[in-house]
């Protein structure tokens, strides 16, 4: 009886408490869009596949460096950067948690690159006075 007492007092937390139910979760969807990702450890930012995409959070490729439970700055297609934490990391892929929602519809904009309006050329004047060797300076009034 004292085995049953002690047994009752020791209840271990059910497991289905710990693991997020996936109906919970935001619905996911297959995209294939370009993510742009800093974080403190790095010295320039990198660039990454997002493959998976929710409102609350992503799965990205390119993952073998990052580590479980780091903070990162993430911004995917058109969106602006958000926070996100990273929750797992395995064979090269990485599930981020967003610190906040995002648009997906924004994120899903098309951002390729606009192309700059090219330079107009410069023209040259052409000049009625010579501009090399001694010539140059031939009709200046202030010369010696």
């Amino acid at each position: 009886m004292a085995l049953n007492a002690m047994s009752d007092e020791l209840q271990m937390p059910e497991i289905a408490e710990a693991v997020p139910n996936p109906a919970e979760r935001a619905p996911r969807l297959n995209v294939m869009l370009m993510a742009t990702v800093e974080h403190i450890r790095w010295a320039a930012p990198t660039r990454h596949r997002v493959r998976d995409l929710s409102t609350g959070g992503a799965r990205i490729d390119n993952a073998e460096k990052m580590l479980a439970g780091e903070t990162l700055q993430i911004s995917i297609g058109a969106s602006q950067a958000i926070t996100a934490t990273i929750k797992w990391v395995r064979q090269g892929s990485a599930g981020l948690s967003f610190e906040e929602a995002i648009d997906i519809d924004e994120a899903r904009k098309n951002v390729a690159a606009q192309p700059k309006p090219s330079a107009p050329p410069k023209l040259r004047v052409a000049s009625s006075e010579p501009t090399v060797g001694w010539f140059k300076g031939l009709k200046d009034p202030y010369r010696d």
